[in-house]
């Protein structure tokens, strides 16, 4: 009897405890369930925020290629106004070549002086360079007003004044906006299906441009979800000014003009050996040869050649002097409408010395010196009177970095947003920055400063100067 009690209880416990294994592995499921839909969703938020990220640091790379671009893309143009100035010096210095040549070449028509004195004096050489010019007669109409040499500087100077500085200003003035229209791109092309706007526009003097962004209610969110972005510019100002072409900018074309032969002062003197006058036994005959390319105080470029044979003379009054028989000469005078001071000369110079004296005249006219001299002002006088008029504007501004932010980089932040209607929205800040970094090849250009005279800007991603947002 105990015995089939004992069955029955042990019968009767399994029977009420029959089912709660499965309600155990329920609850497992459950939570197993909640744990991989926790798990999908912070994998869809690292996504997510890892796709954000990567879009917002090839943005800001890009905006920051895009400034380097623009700097680098003003000092091509400085470097190729450059050009043009050193082509414009050319181009005067061929011209006062030209009408030195022709009017030598008048000069040895006329036996003034004659050949064969110059090469008694002076030697074969010279006598054959005054000779050379008898085939020069016609460059003068390459250098007069109109000719082939002063359209050719006409159109340098356009441009100069036209082309080369109205893109200079177009890229000064766009570089902003083109680095963020760079950055919407770039996101565009990193999210092709949602709407990228630039909320917020802070300019480099601080104004704010608002566009509202469209949130477009679709699924999946992450397809659609619209991106917005703003800019922080880490500088007040804008990073490069103009310049005016003062001393500093005539200093360095002056330095680039002086690595050309051509352009360099072209004085010379050749002294006859023989004693001429007892009373300056020290005295010589003289061929002076004059020519100098200047860059004159209104930023035109001018040339001067002369050249004249210098007698040595003697008389009561006045004593040993030299008296001047013009060669050549030719003066290009930019927009001058007179020689400079070292350039001496006279507006009113006789016809000829048959009716007055050389020394009489220079004397009681001028303030020449004829004595000690070595400058040839007789033959300035008489090519500043058969002086052509070039046309030319003269140096025009230019873009440099700010003085102020000579050694610092041109930096900016972006802040990314994305707007989600399942879950918070996402917001990625990263920073860029433009610098300046000289080329290394044999060390050449490594003490360069930073300026817009060197195409060596770049472009890298920095640490935020602001902590991100998350």
């Amino acid at each position: 009897m105990n015995g089939l009690y004992v069955k029955y209880w042990q019968n009767t416990r399994l029977d009420t405890q029959r089912g709660q294994a499965l309600v155990l592995g329920l609850f497992l499921v459950m939570l197993l369930a909640v744990a991989l839909i926790y798990q999908f969703g912070v994998g869809q938020v690292v996504g997510r925020k890892a796709r954000l990220i990567h879009a917002a640091d090839a943005a800001a790379y890009s905006g920051a290629l895009v400034q380097a671009r623009a700097l680098n893309m003003q000092a091509y143009i400085n470097l190729t106004q450059t050009a043009h100035q050193v082509a414009m010096a050319h181009l005067v210095t061929l011209g006062s070549w030209s009408l030195f040549a022709a009017t030598q070449g008048q000069q040895l028509a006329m036996f003034n002086p004659p050949a064969h004195v110059i090469g008694m004096m002076f030697g074969a050489q010279h006598l054959a360079g005054y000779t050379a010019s008898a085939a020069a007669l016609g460059l003068r109409d390459m250098a007069r007003t109109g000719g082939q040499l002063p359209r050719l500087f006409a159109e340098h100077d356009r441009i100069v004044r036209h082309v080369l500085l109205a893109a200079s200003d177009a890229v000064h003035q766009s570089m902003q906006s083109s680095r963020d229209r760079a950055i919407t791109q770039v996101l565009e092309q990193n999210f092709p299906q949602s709407r990228v706007t630039q909320k917020t526009l802070l300019t480099q003097d601080g104004s704010a441009r608002q566009a509202a962004a469209h949130v477009p209610v679709r699924y999946p969110a992450d397809r659609f979800a619209p991106v917005s972005w703003e800019v922080h510019n880490h500088l007040e100002k804008t990073y490069a000014t103009r310049y005016k072409p003062t001393s500093g900018y005539r200093r360095f074309l002056e330095d680039v003009v002086a690595l050309y032969d051509f352009l360099d002062v072209r004085d010379h003197v050749q002294r006859n050996s023989w004693a001429v006058r007892y009373q300056c036994p020290q005295l010589r005959h003289e061929l002076r040869r004059r020519g100098r390319t200047v860059l004159n105080s209104s930023g035109n470029w001018q040339s001067t050649d002369t050249q004249s044979y210098h007698a040595l003379r003697s008389n009561q009054y006045i004593g040993c002097y030299y008296r001047e028989y013009p060669m050549g000469w030719g003066w290009i005078p930019g927009r001058a409408k007179v020689p400079g001071t070292d350039m001496p000369y006279s507006e009113k110079v006789p016809d000829n010395f048959g009716d007055i004296d050389f020394w009489r005249w220079v004397t009681q006219a001028t303030s020449w010196d004829i004595f000690s001299g070595n400058a040839n002002p007789l033959a300035n006088s008489l090519a500043a009177v058969g002086k052509p008029q070039w046309e030319g504007g003269g140096l025009v501004p230019f873009y440099d970095v700010r003085d102020a932010y000579r050694r610092r980089p041109l930096g900016f932040t972006i802040t990314v947003r994305q707007r989600f209607t399942d879950q918070p929205t996402l917001a990625i800040s990263t920073s860029a920055e433009t610098f300046f970094e000289p080329a290394s090849e044999n060390r050449r250009y490594r003490n360069e400063q930073p300026g817009m005279w060197h195409p060596f800007w770049q472009a890298h991603l920095v640490p935020n100067p602001v902590k991100k947002e998350d």
